[in-house]
């Protein structure tokens, strides 16, 4: 149930705005904690540049709805966003999906992951293991190319014809457009699979490990599919129990309406968690997992000590939990 009365009015009109950049070009995603009333926001972003937030406004009194750029850091996408807004408001598009994967190579074990998003809200998460008779020595470059391959089956299964896909690793565009020579048993098959789909496919390069929301999950689904090497064998090793606790506390502080977005594990030994303002970095929070010091939380960097103290006092909560 919709917490307010105007929201899925407003994230459908964010939705068709959201396909209609899409097709100029510019990527756009609804920031989830933005919802009010009668106000959504989307964040803005191209070529893997963060332009800032765009904000939907509706009337109910006369029934209609405005944007505005006045969140914008860079003002000179603004004519791009007018000009889209217009175009969305003139057309009917069809259910626009997305989906950003990633791959993940952790102890020996290839890992893939993808987000799936329709209308920009999830609507399914892929995760698993790539067989190791598969990965024939090219590590997490098989996971890039089967969470492809997977988003693509899952394409299949739910009969869409049309996706953008969104990668932070070059050879998953190049290797299927035949930029790349396939000299190789998994490029070969990864080109003749991408030949063979009907799919009609827009592709996007992203950076990683740049505050992008989804494709930040798509690396954390990743790594939960390298750890499942181990899950499957006995216990969870330690990278993946810091893994699978760094998701859970992140989609804790997400439901408390704090941006948080995973970075990576470093050294196997700590997970490093982005907290973040208006898409800007302002405070680390780093869990350990080592034999030492079991999910020990270390907080710095922090503008704000109110926040810092804050979210010190929500570990507790969720570690209590």
């Amino acid at each position: 149930m919709s917490k307010y009365k105007y929201e899925k009015s407003l994230r459908t009109r964010a939705g068709q705005f959201i396909r209609a950049l899409n097709s100029a070009g510019i990527d756009g995603a609804i920031v989830d904690d933005s919802v009010r009333e009668y106000s959504i926001a989307v964040s803005i972003s191209r070529d893997g540049e963060s332009f800032g937030r765009a904000l939907i406004y509706y009337s109910p009194k006369n029934d209609s709805f405005s944007m505005r750029t006045q969140e914008l850091k860079n003002k000179s996408i603004a004519p791009h966003l007018e000009a889209c807004w217009t175009a969305a408001a003139e057309t009917e598009s069809p259910a626009q999906y997305e989906i950003y994967v990633d791959g993940s190579f952790i102890n020996g074990a290839t890992g893939y992951g993808a987000v799936v998003l329709k209308n920009g809200e999830v609507v399914d998460e892929l995760s698993g293991l790539v067989d190791v008779s598969e990965v024939n020595d090219t590590r997490q470059v098989a996971g890039e190319l089967f969470a492809v391959r997977e988003a693509l089956n899952w394409c299949d299964r739910h009969s869409v014809k049309e996706v953008r896909i969104y990668y932070d690793y070059l050879g998953i565009e190049k290797w299927a457009t035949r930029q790349w020579k396939t000299n190789q048993p998994l490029t070969k098959e990864y080109a003749r699979f991408l030949n063979d789909c009907s799919i009609k496919i827009h592709w996007h390069k992203v950076n990683s490990h740049t505050g992008n929301r989804w494709n930040d999950r798509a690396d954390a689904l990743a790594k939960i599919g390298a750890g499942s090497k181990q899950a499957t064998e006995g216990a969870l090793d330690a990278v993946t129990e810091l893994i699978e606790h760094t998701n859970a506390w992140i989609e804790f502080l997400m439901a408390k309406g704090i941006d948080a977005r995973f970075d990576r594990v470093y050294n196997d030994q700590f997970a490093r968690v982005f907290i973040a303002r208006d898409d800007k970095a302002v405070g680390t929070f780093d869990l350990y997992n080592t034999k030492k010091k079991r999910m020990s939380p270390y907080l710095h960097d922090f503008r704000n000590e109110g926040l810092q103290l804050e979210i010190a006092t929500l570990w507790k909560e969720f570690a209590r939990a």
